[in-house]
């Protein structure tokens, strides 16, 4: 049976649609509205938007809920149960992997066993082979960051990445420094730990504690910038051409290409700070 001629009526009409969508969206400010208008009559209008582009990005990206714990504490709940829906998944994947593991795996637990052999190898020979212990460390750090990256996808109102909001990157940056000089002062002892910040030159000391509160920003700040840059292009382009395919390619790309580069290379980026401060 051909199906080209149906094929290329579709392509027709998405082309069509696409077109006419773009040269009304050509000013920002206006959107179209498809329904009944005032009169009760249906109508396709361009009409003037109540919100500028620039309203939008401060009600999506300054969204805040504050909520106080106990009465004293204030947090976001808009990003606090996105986390724990985030820790929900990753526990149940967890409990099931660990469940049903065989002799002869399933496609899960293959999956489950091929991340964590190539996360192994990876801090293996980073760290050396005495230091396998940092691997679910180092695991721990990519799964949560990934799914907080991937979790924006999910088409669901007020859902979110948390690692847009900047607490959460400096929360995992200000961790991963703690952990890098907790095992510095561990493995080399606090008086090399110390003189470690002399060298080369006992001078260079000021050079090297700023050295190091600046790991913790630009790990940080990386993360942020890229997921919070993302997130604002998707917006944008969406509003110009009225949200018609290509918001969803780009939700795609920059859900799950750029932010498991993104995890990846914050994931990098621990491990390697670990390996400087420990050796």
């Amino acid at each position: 049976m051909n199906h080209q001629p149906r094929t290329k009526k579709i392509l027709v009409i998405f082309v069509i649609l696409f077109v006419v969508e773009l040269a009304l969206s050509f000013g920002i400010k206006y959107q179209l509205r498809v329904g009944f208008n005032e009169q009760r009559k249906f109508s396709i209008q361009c009409i003037k938007k109540e919100e500028s582009i620039q309203e939008q990005i401060h009600k999506e990206f300054q969204s805040d809920k504050i909520i106080k714990v106990f009465g004293r504490f204030p947090i976001n709940w808009n990003v606090i149960r996105v986390i724990i829906a985030v820790d929900l998944i990753l526990i149940l994947i967890a409990f099931f992997v660990r469940r049903n593991m065989k002799l002869v795996p399933s496609k899960v637990q293959s999956i489950a066993e091929m991340v964590y052999s190539f996360f192994i190898d990876l801090v293996t020979e980073t760290l050396g082979e005495d230091k396998a212990y940092f691997t679910p460390y180092i695991i721990t750090i990519f799964l949560f960051i990934f799914t907080c990256n991937i979790i924006g996808i999910i088409p669901i109102p007020g859902n979110m990445e948390p690692t847009r909001n900047l607490n959460v990157p400096l929360g995992m940056g200000l961790m991963v420094i703690l952990v890098v000089h907790f095992s510095a002062i561990k493995e080399k002892g606090f008086k090399k730990y110390l003189k470690s910040y002399t060298e080369p030159f006992f001078f260079m000391a000021p050079l090297n504690l700023v050295g190091e509160v600046a790991k913790g920003i630009s790990i940080s700040f990386r993360l942020f910038g890229n997921i919070l840059g993302g997130a604002i292009i998707i917006l944008v382009i969406s509003n110009l051409i009225r949200f018609i395919l290509i918001p969803i390619g780009l939700s795609i790309f920059f859900g799950l290409f750029i932010g498991t580069i993104q995890a990846f290379v914050f994931t990098m980026l621990a491990l390697s700070y670990t390996a400087v401060a420990i050796k």
